[in-house]
């Protein structure tokens, strides 16, 4: 089955949503978490995006992020592992109509600056 794509006008409302997950996710990831970006479309002002918010926490060690599922769970993210990227967790929230996206890096990981340069 085909899911319809969305693309909506840009919303002054997505960085306040991307503020208050932010930092709900520092706190389910704890003292490993070094960062969170806000990357993808809606990181761009005024360009028009898919209404979903995409999160980068970066963390000291990739491996610690599994010890957090439960409490990322607990947020309403599902976990999906690596998801096809290797060194990357990744977790999304709102089944049916998703409204986020966690890619967790490593800091000092090739994919995760490139992820970042594209909002600048």
């Amino acid at each position: 089955m085909k899911k319809n794509i969305e693309v909506v006008p840009y919303s002054p409302e997505w960085p306040e949503m991307f503020a208050s997950e932010a930092e709900l996710i520092k706190q389910a990831l704890g003292n490993n978490c070094i960062t969170i970006h806000h990357i993808g479309s809606t990181s761009v002002p005024g360009l028009s995006a898919k209404p979903i918010i995409d999160i980068l926490p970066v963390v000291r060690d990739i491996q610690e992020v599994d010890k957090a599922t439960k409490a990322m769970e607990s947020l309403g993210y599902e976990a999906k592992g690596e998801y096809g990227m290797a060194f990357r967790r990744y977790f999304q929230k709102g089944q049916n109509a998703r409204t986020h996206n966690v890619h967790v890096y490593r800091g000092n990981c090739k994919t995760r600056n490139e992820k970042v340069i594209f909002r600048e």
